[in-house]
C-alpha cells in the first residue's frame, strides 16, 4: 500500500537519528521504538515521538531481538557497530537503512552483501549525495552524452576547519581504532559519487596523505591543554569561540557536547571537563587531515579526489572534463556551470540550485528517507539508488586507498581487480569457517566425522608405509655397508699377500 503508515525502530538517538525521525514523521511513518545506551537520549527521542517505556532499549541488539514487528530499522550507531547490528537486523527479517560506512573492513562489507542476498530484505546505505539535486543534475548531463564521454573528474571536499576540529580532532571520529580511517568515515560519500558518475570498476588506485596541522609540534607557545586555561587569544580553534556565546542557539553541535542540557552554563562545563574543550594540538587524534586519491578506471577515465580539513564552509567542488565540454560546481553555493565547446567562447550555460533550502546534504536526506520508505511499501528492492550492491565499490576504493598509502615510504599503486579478488577469498574462507559450527544436521555431522576418521586412517597408513620404506632402505643400506667392508678387507689382504711375495723374490 502506497499510503501505509510504517512503524520504524531507530538505533542511535544522536544527531542523525533525531534528524531521521523528524523527516520520517513527515513521510507518513512513525518512530515506535528507540535504542541508545544513553538514558537521556532515549528519553528525548521518546518524548518527541510518544514512545512508551517498554519500547526504549539500552542496546540495538536487545531491540532487534525483541521480536517486535518493525517495518524498518534505521541504524545510526557508532561506525564499529554497523556491521553486527545490520547483519542481525537482516537475520531477524527487518528492512535496514544503514549509516555509512557499512562496515570498517573489506571482509565485513562483502559479508553484509551476502547477508542481504540471503535475507531477501533491503539494505540501503546512507550515501545521500546521490539524492542531492546538485549531483543528480550532473549525473543527467553525464549520462545524456551531450558533452561526449568523460575524460577526467576532479573532486575536492572542504570539510570546514571548525567541523574538522569538532568531529575529527576532538570528536568521535578522531581515532582509526575506535571509528575508521577518515577516507572511509568521511569521504566514502565522495568516492561513491565518482563511482556513480563513471559507472565502471577501477583499474588502479593510489593514495597519499598526512596529518599536517593537528599535532603537538604545531601548538603555539604557552598553549594549555584546555582552551579555558589557554592564554593564546587569537587561536581560531578556541572552543569558547565555537561552543559559547551564540545567539540564537545552534542545535548542532550543542547537543553533541552536552546532550542532556544545551544551556550556556552546561556547555561551559562541558568544555571545561569533556573532550570538546581540549586544545586541538594536544588531542589523542591520529586520522589524517589531508589526503589525495588517484583512481584510474577500466574505461580510461581518471579521477582525482582531495580531502582537505580547511575551508570556511563545508562543501564539495567538482570539475568534470568531457570530450566536447566541461562542468564545474560548488555544492553549498548550489551553482553548476556547464560549458559546451562550439568554437565560440560565449556559449556558456549556467544553472543554479539553492541547496540551503532543500535540507541536509544538499537536499539528499529527505529524498533518501522517502525512497527507503517507498521501497518498503512497494516491497520492491531492485531500484535502490544506494543499495549495498551500489555502495560496496566506494568502500573498497577507500580500503584500497589506505592499503596504497600505508605500503612503503611513498605508497604503492594498487591493482584493484587483484585487490578485490583477495577480499572475496577472505569472504569465502570466513563462510567456510562459519558453516562448520552453525546450521548443520546430525547426519551431516556424522558424515563429517566419518570423513575425518577416514582421513586420519589414510594419514596413518601413509605414515606407516613411509616408515616401512624407511626401514627397508635402512636395512639395505646396512647390508651394502657390510658388503663394502668385506670388499675392503679382501682388497687389503690381497695387497699384503702381493707385498710378501715380492719381498721373498728379492731375497
Amino acid at each position: 500500500m502506497k499510503n501505509k503508515t510504517l512503524h520504524l525502530l531507530v538505533i542511535g538517538a544522536g544527531d542523525r537519528g533525531s534528524l531521521f525521525g523528524r523527516i520520517a514523521v513527515k513521510k507518513n511513518a512513525r518512530i515506535v521504538a528507540v535504542a541508545d545506551p544513553s538514558k537521556k537520549m532515549r528519553e528525548l527521542m521518546a518524548e518527541d515521538h510518544d514512545i512508551p517505556l517498554e519500547r526504549m532499549f539500552k542496546s540495538g541488539k536487545a531491540a532487534l531481538k525483541s521480536g517486535m514487528p518493525f517495518d524498518g530499522v534505521y541504524i545510526a550507531s557508532p561506525d564499529k557497530t554497523h556491521y553486527r547490528l545490520a547483519r542481525l537486523a537482516l537475520k531477524e527479517g527487518y528492512n535496514v537503512l544503514l549509516e555509512k560506512p557499512m562496515a570498517t573492513t573489506p571482509r565485513r562489507c562483502t559479508a553484509l552483501l551476502k547477508a542481504q542476498e540471503k535475507s531477501g530484505k533491503c539494505l540501503v546505505i546512507c550515501h545521500v549525495l546521490r539524492y542531492a539535486p546538485f549531483f543528480q543534475i550532473i549525473k543527467k548531463i553525464t549520462d545524456s552524452g551531450e558533452l561526449g564521454d568523460i575524460i577526467s573528474i576532479d573532486l575536492i571536499e572542504d570539510v570546514g576547519y571548525w567541523h574538522f576540529a569538532h568531529s575529527y580532532v576532538r570528536g568521535n571520529w578522531r581515532k582509526e581504532k575506535t571509528s575508521a580511517p577518515v577516507i572511509l568515515a568521511k569521504s566514502c560519500h565522495d568516492l561513491d559519487i565518482i563511482s556513480w558518475l563513471v559507472h565502471t570498476t577501477p583499474k588502479r588506485v593510489y593514495s597519499s596523505g598526512i596529518r599536517q596541522v593537528f599535532k603537538s609540534s604545531n601548538a603555539p607557545e604557552n598553549a594549555a591543554k584546555r582552551c579555558v586555561d589557554c592564554p593564546v587569544k587569537d587561536c581560531i580553534f578556541d572552543a569558547r569561540k565555537f561552543y559559547l556565546n551564540h545567539d540564537p542557539p545552534i542545535h548542532w553541535p550543542y547537543r553533541v557536547i552536552s546532550p542532556e542540557d544545551t544551556s550556556e552554563k552546561a556547555r561551559l562545563e562541558a568544555i571545561k571537563k569533556g573532550p570538546y574543550g581540549r586544545c586541538v594540538y594536544h588531542c589523542d587524534n591520529d586520522v589524517l587531515d589531508n589526503q589525495d586519491v588517484v583512481i584510474e578506471f577500466s574505461n580510461g577515465i581518471r579521477a582525482n579526489f582531495s580531502l582537505r580539513f580547511g575551508g570556511e564552509e563545508m562543501t564539495r567542488k567538482i570539475f568534470v572534463q568531457f570530450e566536447k565540454g566541461e562542468l564545474a560546481g560548488n555544492l553549498v553555493k548550489g551553482k553548476i556551470t556547464k560549458k559546451t565547446y562550439t568554437g565560440k567562447r560565449e556559449d556558456t550555460k549556467v544553472e543554479s540550485i539553492n541547496t540551503k533550502k532543500l535540507g541536509g546534504h544538499g537536499g539528499g536526506d529527505p529524498r533518501l528517507v522517502q525512497d527507503f520508505l517507498d521501497m518498503i511499501r512497494g516491497n520492491d528492492f531492485k531500484d535502490s539508488l544506494t543499495s549495498v550492491h551500489q555502495s560496496l565499490q566506494s568502500h573498497l576504493i577507500a580500503f584500497a586507498a589506505e592499503k596504497s598509502r600505508k605500503t612503503g615510504k611513498l605508497g604503492r599503486i594498487i591493482d584493484f581487480k587483484r585487490y578485490m579478488g583477495d577480499v572475496f577469498k577472505l569472504l569465502k574462507k570466513h563462510h567456510k569457517k562459519h558453516k562448520q559450527y552453525k546450521g548443520k544436521s546430525k547426519k551431516k555431522k556424522k558424515k563429517r566425522r566419518k570423513r575425518k576418521q577416514s582421513k586420519k586412517k589414510s594419514k596413518k597408513s601413509k605414515k606407516s608405509s613411509k616408515k616401512k620404506k624407511k626401514s627397508k632402505k635402512s636395512k639395505s643400506k646396512k647390508k651394502s655397508k657390510k658388503k663394502n667392508k668385506k670388499k675392503r678387507k679382501s682388497k687389503k689382504k690381497s695387497k699384503k699377500s702381493k707385498r710378501k711375495s715380492k719381498s721373498k723374490k728379492t731375497k
